[in-house]
C-alpha cells in the first residue's frame, strides 16, 4: 500500500490532511504524526483561555477554501448570534478543526492512521523516505509532508544569564503563568503574543504592574467593530504592481493612497493582501533586507490586527498607571535576591536605566529562524543538507510545488513543506486564508502524483 505521512497536526497539517482524505486514491494510506497526540490544535489553537480571540473574523476563517462558510456554520450551531464579522475564541477554532478532521476521516475511503509521537529523523530511501521516531520505531512513506507550524520563541541574547531562573518564562504558551498580586512583570515584546499574555495576566491578577519593551514600542492596531457604512474602493493592489520593485516606492504609494481617505487605512492594507506575495517575490534581496530592517515592525502592527474586544481591553489597561510600554533595548539581565535586574537603554537616550522585576516573560513570538529552532527533526534536516535556510532567516526554501529545496538547490520529490515558514518565499503565508489555499494546492498535487502512478501500473 502506498503511504503519505504528515508530520505535524496544527492548522497546516490538519487542513492538508482534510484535503488529502478527499482527494487521494483509496489505496493510499494517510498517516498523521503529532508529538502531543492532540490533532488539529497546535500552538495557535491549543489555548483554553476564553480571552484569547481569533484576530480574523469568523466569516473568513473556514479551513476549506472552496467552502467559505464552513467555520461560520460551526459557530452558529453553538451560538446562533455569531455572524461573519464576529471574533470568536481560538479554543473554539481548535474544536472546529478537530471536528472537521474527524468527520472527514469517518466518511473518507482513504485509511487514516494517527500516531502520537515525535519524528527525530527523515531520510530518502529509494523513491520514498524513512522516518525515525524518538521511540526508535521506523516508518516508510512514499511521500512526506513537513507541516511544522509555529515553534517556541527564541531566547534573546540579553536573557542568557537568567535562563535557569524560575523568574524567567521562555515561552508564555508552554505553561500556565502564575503571578502574585502586586508583582511587577516585564514582557519582552509588544506584539500579539505580548498582548495575549498581558490580557491573561490582568485577568488572573488585576493589580499586577506590567512593563512591555520592544525596539520601537509599537503595538498592534485593532480591527473595526463593523465594516464602514460607505463602500470603499481602492486600486492600490493594481497600482503597486506597476511600480519598479522597491520597498520605498511601495511605502510611498501606500501612504498616498491612505492619505486620500485616512479612515479607510485598514481597507487599503487589506486590499494589498492578494498581491503581497507577488510584490515580495519581485523585491531583490537588498530591498527585502531594507524592508525587514526599517519597515516590517510598522507593517506588522497594521497588517496583523487585534480583535476589537481584545484591542479595547488593551486600551483600557493602558489608561491605568500599572501598564507601561517602553521603546528601547535590553542591555543585560541578572538575578539578585529573587528579583530580576534589567538594564534598559531607552530609544533615543544614551543613559541606561536599571529596573527590577519579579518575573520576565519572553513574548517575542514564534521562532521561524531555522538556525534558532530547537527541534530535533529540524536540526537533523538542516545538518544533513535536506533543507536550505532562507538567507534572511524567514524560513526554508521550497519550489512552486511546495517541494523542499536541499542545500544543493535540488527539489526533493519525496518531501514537501507547508506552514508559516513559507514566508521565506511568499511572505503572506502565516494566516488561515492563505494557508488553506496552499493546503488545497499541495493536496491536489500529491493526489495527482499518486493517481498518475496508479495509471502507469
Amino acid at each position: 500500500m502506498k503511504r503519505v505521512a504528515i508530520i505535524g497536526a496544527g492548522f497546516s497539517g490538519a487542513a492538508t490532511a482534510i484535503q488529502l482524505l478527499r482527494k487521494l486514491p483509496k489505496e493510499v494510506e494517510l498517516v498523521i504524526i503529532n508529538r502531543s497526540g492532540k490533532m488539529a490544535k497546535g500552538l495557535a489553537y491549543g489555548t483554553n483561555s476564553p480571552y484569547h480571540l481569533l484576530n480574523v473574523p469568523a466569516g473568513n476563517m473556514s479551513a476549506i477554501a472552496d467552502d467559505p462558510g464552513s467555520f461560520l456554520r460551526y459557530c452558529q450551531t453553538n451560538d446562533p448570534l455569531v455572524h461573519s464579522g464576529s471574533f470568536v475564541s481560538r479554543a473554539l477554532y481548535g474544536q472546529y478543526l478537530e471536528t472537521l478532521l474527524a468527520d472527514e476521516e469517518a466518511k473518507s475511503s482513504v485509511r487514516c492512521v494517527r500516531i502520537a509521537g515525535e519524528v527525530s529523523a527523515a531520510s530518502q530511501k529509494g523513491n520514498g523516505a524513512l522516518l525515525r521516531l524518538k521511540t526508535g520505531e521506523e516508518l516508510w512513506a512514499d511521500h512526506v509532508i513537513l507541516a511544522a507550524g509555529n515553534f517556541p520563541p527564541h531566547n534573546p541574547d540579553c536573557v542568557a544569564s537568567i535562563l535557569a531562573s524560575t523568574a524567567y518564562v521562555p515561552d508564555p504558551w508552554s505553561t500556565t503563568i502564575s503571578v502574585k498580586e502586586s508583582s511587577h512583570v516585564l514582557l519582552i515584546g509588544s506584539g500579539l503574543t505580548a498582548i495575549d499574555t498581558l490580557i491573561s495576566l490582568k485577568h488572573s491578577a488585576p493589580d499586577i504592574k506590567v512593563t512591555m519593551i520592544s525596539r520601537r514600542g509599537l503595538v498592534p492596531q485593532g480591527h473595526r467593530d463593523t465594516l464602514p457604512p460607505s463602500k470603499f474602493v481602492t486600486n492600490i493592489h493594481s497600482e503597486i504592481l506597476e511600480l519598479p520593485p522597491s520597498a520605498c516606492r511601495y511605502l510611498r504609494a501606500i501612504r498616498v493612497e491612505i492619505a486620500k481617505s485616512p479612515e479607510h487605512w485598514r481597507e487599503v492594507i487589506t486590499a494589498l493582501r492578494p498581491v503581497t506575495s507577488t510584490i515580495w517575490q519581485r523585491l531583490e534581496p537588498s530591498e527585502r533586507r531594507r524592508f525587514l530592517r526599517h519597515l516590517q515592525p510598522y507593517w506588522d502592527t497594521h497588517r496583523h490586527r487585534l480583535a476589537p474586544e481584545s484591542f479595547r481591553l488593551f486600551q483600557r489597561t493602558l489608561e491605568g498607571k500599572d501598564v507601561n510600554v517602553l521603546s528601547g533595548r535590553i542591555i543585560r539581565t541578572s538575578e539578585n535576591a529573587g528579583k530580576i535586574e534589567v538594564e534598559i537603554r531607552r530609544r533615543g537616550h544614551a543613559d541606561v536605566a536599571r529596573l527590577h522585576f519579579d518575573q520576565v516573560i519572553n513574548c517575542t513570538g514564534p521562532c521561524q529562524n531555522v538556525e534558532h529552532i530547537q527541534d530535533q527533526l529540524i536540526s537533523f534536516l538542516k545538518c544533513s543538507g535536506v533543507v536550505s535556510v532562507d538567507p534572511l532567516s524567514l524560513g526554508i526554501k521550497v519550489n512552486d510545488q511546495y517541494q523542499v529545496l536541499s542545500q544543493a538547490g535540488v527539489s526533493l520529490p519525496w518531501l514537501s513543506y507547508i506552514g508559516p515558514m513559507l514566508k521565506a518565499e511568499l511572505w503572506e503565508a502565516t494566516a488561515v486564508p492563505e494557508l488553506r489555499m496552499h493546503a488545497g494546492h499541495l493536496a491536489t498535487a500529491i493526489a495527482n502524483q499518486f493517481s498518475e502512478m496508479r495509471a502507469k501500473t
